[in-house]
């Protein structure tokens, strides 16, 4: 069962790579990227590329005390790659592929479970199988992950602790796939009209600003001229405008206060 770990193959990371990508719907991949490097380092790279570049975090305020939260949490996130990792079948050659969405992200591998296996065992306590059982020791040496086979359980662990949905899995005889879904308050629709959500008619520069701000409220004027290269008397026309057609509202004072889109 698995593969023969090669100890130049584990550090040098030549053959096998984790495939990121974000995607607007189904039929329409946007932007990708491939992490390459040893095993070893092929997580923690890919979960800095996701926080920085796929998944946006959803900005709030709680008076003046910001919360930076994502739909998918640290410790999940970190755990269900390193499962595909552990559990993949190498022999395929294919990688383990992360889709980003607006609202969901799915880590699939090729691979399959223990023999007898149903999706009820996955989802219950149970004793770790790794489909690669060297490459899981050398991840549990590493300090990456415990001997216990409560990855699964971890996921859903951390979930639960950040009143998140439980994770959704798909196994088909030739892969596993893990879905992380996100509720509405954890999720920032940039590539969606903002004018949308807003019951006033705006034009397309007005619309722009709602899109930044629906990012991060917090944006300051400044912020704001620069990132739609105007001056900062332009975004405040702007901001003064959206406001008096309702469209946003002011929360706290000039320096700590943050904009709300109605």
């Amino acid at each position: 069962m698995g593969i023969v770990v090669d100890v130049n193959w584990l550090t040098e990371g030549d053959k096998e790579y984790i495939e990121i990508g974000y995607f607007e719907s189904d039929s329409e991949l946007l932007y990708q990227d491939e992490v390459h490097g040893s095993i070893l380092e092929q997580v923690d790279k890919a979960i800095e590329l996701i926080y920085f570049k796929y998944m946006r975090a959803k900005i709030t305020y709680e008076g003046i005390y910001r919360r930076e939260r994502c739909f998918v949490p640290d410790a999940a996130l970190r755990e269900a790659p390193l499962n595909a990792i552990c559990h993949k079948q190498y022999e395929s050659r294919i990688p383990i592929q992360v889709s980003v969405y607006d609202d969901r992200l799915y880590v699939a591998n090729v691979g399959r479970l223990p023999e007898n296996w149903t999706l009820e065992n996955l989802m219950s306590k149970h004793a770790s199988l790794p489909y690669n059982p060297d490459i899981a020791h050398i991840f549990y040496l590493a300090g990456f992950i415990e001997s216990w086979g409560r990855g699964i359980e971890k996921i859903c662990d951390s979930l639960k602790a950040d009143n998140l949905p439980m994770p959704e899995y798909t196994v088909h005889p030739g892969d596993i796939m893990i879905k992380f879904t996100g509720p509405e308050d954890r999720i920032v629709r940039v590539n969606n009209k903002v004018n949308d959500r807003v019951n006033v008619h705006v034009n397309d520069r007005e619309s722009a600003l709602l899109n930044y701000l629906a990012q991060d409220p917090g944006y300051t004027v400044t912020q704001l001229a620069e990132m739609m290269n105007v001056s900062r008397k332009t975004i405040a026309g702007y901001l003064k405008t959206l406001k008096e057609k309702g469209a946003i509202e002011r929360i706290g004072t000039t320096r700590t206060g943050y904009w709300k889109i109605k």
